[in-house]
């Protein structure tokens, strides 16, 4: 029987909406309304990926869960198709697509994200199929709250050998990624000011992530923790309780390290008890460094002396290692706060996934983990150098930076002499927003500042998650504009 070759034209935008999901909610929505019609074949995984801009996975994540619906059919060799299944048309769909409706390919992008292309999928299909040749029953019943206890004891291993961390599995909660940690560090601390009758001020650095400070003002306006050369800078504290988030490793985005000096310092902070500091240490993109962990203090917050170390909170994620979608990350806390944590878990919820917790386990535990992580490494060092020769080629005229040593981004910053002193609108701003007309999405530096004026101005490229053609075509995109218009 031969097929027709489907003609319906994708689209995804930046809607917030997942972009599998955009896919999927399209394919049924074309089968709904006659533009796919039942043997009508759809392009391949790949080259639909390619035509959108996105990765194969997103594509392939698509079709897996039509396929597996019932909606679309495999056929070894030949491709995937449209089923007999019938399909009802989505109602989040308000109106129907127009005939003269054409596919918006995704921005172009840099990206800090993983690169899934070369994810292990072997290894971590023989860790799926381990860890549920015999399931633990309460894995299956919804037990274990926080976590399930092979993974927190692989965790524990884990943070000691590479981190140099000394906890036990019950200061481990698993999460269901950052945000889900920082919501329930929200509530923890809500309830200690409560009890203690004082006021609760969040510290945030400047600049830090916008979507990290778009979380605690829903729930209040925090304060922010300036950044120098020495990482981050102290301050007065208010009255009551002052919980600071930072990133003393690897300062997200400026890249800087904290000195010994300014460690020590915040440590003789947290050491007196009148002061009412407390740290949550994020422990970002701290598995890549690229020249050696000996040019790097990679002494935690969380392992300073023992006074101290009942302030600190660490926090950590398994998404910037494995997968995005994977939506795993992980809170150490102090053991007087272990307790508190957990009724904070309670009273939210549990978030994380749980039965995709023992597959992590065991990809640890065969040492998959870790042959990931230093594999990757490699990658993305590779990936990092390619940026950096593409940089000095086509841009250094107009910026400067200096090569990260860990990491998954390269921050530039426009030179001097090209920096307004006064101006309505900054220099990033200006021109990440005439590239978007281009189909250019960038990350402007001054945009990760509390507010803007006379703050440092340039662009957070990441080079993990992006392919070479696409890292040189968004160089060149740059270079164009910047020979036009400085």
């Amino acid at each position: 029987m031969k097929h027709a070759t489907a003609s319906l034209a994708f689209s995804l935008d930046e809607q917030g909406v997942p972009y599998y999901q955009q896919l999927v909610t399209q394919i049924q929505h074309g089968i709904a309304t006659g533009k796919l019609s039942v043997g009508d074949k759809l392009p391949s995984s790949r080259s639909l990926a390619e035509s959108l801009g996105v990765s194969r996975s997103t594509t392939s994540r698509a079709y897996d869960q039509l396929i597996s619906e019932g909606v679309l059919i495999s056929e070894a060799k030949r491709g995937v198709f449209v089923s007999a299944l019938p399909v009802s048309k989505p109602r989040s769909l308000s109106r129907p697509l127009m005939q003269n409706e054409t596919a918006t390919p995704a921005l172009l992008a840099f990206d800090a994200g993983v690169d899934v292309s070369v994810f292990p999928n072997k290894e971590w299909a023989a860790s799926m199929r381990r860890s549920w040749l015999k399931p633990d029953l309460a894995v299956l019943q919804g037990g274990y709250p926080t976590g399930y206890p092979p993974l927190k004891a692989a965790l524990v291993e884990y943070l000691y050998r590479v981190r140099g961390l000394e906890c036990v599995p019950e200061q481990i909660v698993i999460t269901a990624g950052n945000r889900d940690s920082l919501s329930l560090l929200q509530h923890l601390f809500s309830k200690l000011s409560q009890a203690q009758h004082s006021a609760l001020t969040w510290w945030l650095e400047s600049p830090t992530y916008p979507p990290i400070r778009k979380v605690f003002e829903q729930f209040d306006q925090p304060r922010s923790l300036a950044i120098d050369d020495a990482g981050v800078s102290l301050t007065q504290a208010q009255a009551g309780t002052n919980v600071a988030i930072m990133t003393p490793n690897n300062q997200y985005p400026l890249g800087i390290s904290m000195s010994p000096q300014r460690r020590l310092a915040w440590l003789q902070k947290l050491q007196q008890s009148d002061a009412g500091w407390w740290i949550v240490e994020d422990d970002y993109d701290n598995e890549f460094v690229y020249q050696g962990r000996n040019e790097v203090p990679f002494m935690q917050m969380a392992q300073l002396d023992e006074t101290a170390r009942e302030r600190v909170f660490f926090v950590g994620s398994f998404s910037k290692v494995l997968f995005r979608g994977l939506r795993l990350g992980f809170i150490v806390a102090p053991i007087s706060q272990v307790t508190g944590l957990r009724k904070s878990q309670q009273a939210l919820g549990a978030a994380a996934s749980l039965p995709i917790q023992p597959a992590v386990a065991d990809f640890m535990l065969q040492g998959s983990f870790d042959r990931h992580i230093n594999r990757m490494r490699r990658h993305y060092r590779f990936k990092r150098d390619h940026l950096l020769a593409l940089l000095e080629r086509y841009l250094s005229n107009w910026f400067e930076w200096r090569k990260p040593r860990s990491g998954m981004h390269v921050l530039i910053e426009f030179k001097s002499e090209y920096v307004p002193q006064s101006s309505t609108q900054a220099l990033d701003h200006r021109m990440a927003k005439a590239l978007r007309e281009q189909d250019l999405k960038l990350s402007c530096l001054s945009s990760h500042y509390e507010q803007q004026g006379l703050v440092r101005q340039g662009f957070v490229l990441g080079f993990s998650g992006v392919d070479d053609a696409q890292m040189r075509r968004c160089v060149t995109l740059m270079h164009d504009w910047l020979k036009v218009h400085l």
